[in-house]
């Protein structure tokens, strides 16, 4: 079972949203039934829409009311109301299971950010009433024949152990990352070209670099270690990605919180992360946007590198990771699309910006 839980603040106060989730598979077939119960524990005025995302060949059935979405082949998204009472309430979704995996709910969503995730182990899970009977039980047999070499035995402790996810802030992107193609640029930028060799950085590359941003009030990425500065368009489609570096739009906007995901081309024009493999454990990601600098510090994976290549169809990177951050993501090996090289940043520090040009 997992647990889900979260705020949203608005002008009629706090709403405390808390669902409770169990998926049952059905022997012998790949249909599976997911029952949610979920609940606004502060008093609210009007209902609460919540969303799951569902990996799931298809629906089977929804419950009244309920908005289904298929966001990929393999991924629904679910929308459904909660009752303004304070009172427990129960949905019920069938699904037929993507090629038998019984991990059908992937995130929970409220107001487009994920929700606080735990999950409770059911081979350890006991209810606090059958605890109570067990724990009479064992009394009453201690007393009867406590001089009996038999050993009382008790049970373990309840363990609920937090879910290993990278859920949070934002909604997984309804897309594989981007596998740029040839398109012809209709906008050119004042970048390095992508093929010539890699610069070293100066100590006022920053500096220049900055300098250098237009005030347009258009939001702008400047990386030192690849002396890029471009511009932050919204869209990954091929013909997006020739004007400048892509935001996913199903994902947080650039300048608010959660897990940002921005995308570029990386041979073809102007691919503005050709280079993203040189990236280093805390160098900076800036983010202009507005009046504003937001500067992210490049962290490391598991095994200290600055970056990851995973599979296409691996959004789960785009998902939050526990921390405002901004995730870059382009294609692998370099003149292929097999994979994707993935480098995460930590939000450090917002800080006022004055554009000069």
């Amino acid at each position: 079972m997992k647990r889900y839980s979260a705020s949203l603040l608005d002008p009629a106060g706090t709403r405390h949203v808390e669902l409770r989730v169990r998926t049952k598979a059905t022997w012998g077939s790949d249909a599976s039934t997911v029952t949610v119960r979920s609940r606004v524990r502060t008093q609210a005025v009007q209902t609460t829409s919540v969303a799951l995302h569902l990996r799931a060949d298809a629906m089977r059935s929804i419950p009244s009311g309920s908005v289904t979405a298929q966001l990929t082949p393999s991924l629904h998204e679910v929308t459904f109301a909660v009752a303004p009472s304070g009172e427990w309430s129960t949905s019920i979704f069938a699904v037929t299971r993507s090629r038998g995996d019984k991990n059908v709910v992937t995130h929970a969503l409220l107001a487009g950010r994920a929700m606080t995730s735990t999950t409770v182990n059911r081979k350890v899970y006991v209810s606090v009433s059958t605890m109570v009977a067990t724990l009479l039980l064992l009394i009453g047999s201690f007393m009867v024949s406590k001089s009996s070499s038999d050993r009382t035995v008790f049970a373990d402790q309840i363990s609920i152990a937090p879910l290993q996810s990278t859920d949070s802030t934002i909604a997984a992107p309804a897309t594989t990352l981007p596998a740029p193609t040839i398109a012809p640029p209709t906008k050119k930028f004042s970048v390095l070209p992508a093929k010539s060799e890699f610069p070293a950085m100066e100590p006022k590359t920053e500096d220049e670099l900055l300098a250098g941003v237009p005030n347009d009030g258009k939001t702008w990425i400047v990386i030192p270690r690849l002396h890029l500065r471009m511009q932050i368009v919204s869209g990954i489609s091929d013909d997006r990605l020739a004007l400048g570096v892509g935001w996913y739009r199903r994902g947080p906007k650039p300048g608010t919180n959660g897990n940002i995901g921005l995308a570029g081309h990386r041979t073809t024009y102007p691919a503005p992360f050709f280079f993203l493999d040189k990236m280093r454990v805390a160098d900076s990601v800036i983010l202009i946007v507005g009046n504003e600098m937001h500067r992210y510090l490049v962290k490391a994976n598991e095994v200290g590198e600055p970056y990851y290549v995973v599979q296409p169809n691996n959004i789960g990177v785009l998902a939050y990771l526990g921390y405002d951050s901004v995730t870059l993501t382009t294609c692998t090996p370099i003149g292929t699309t097999k994979e994707r090289l993935i480098v995460h940043a930590k939000l450090m520090k917002r800080s006022p910006f004055e554009r000069k040009n």
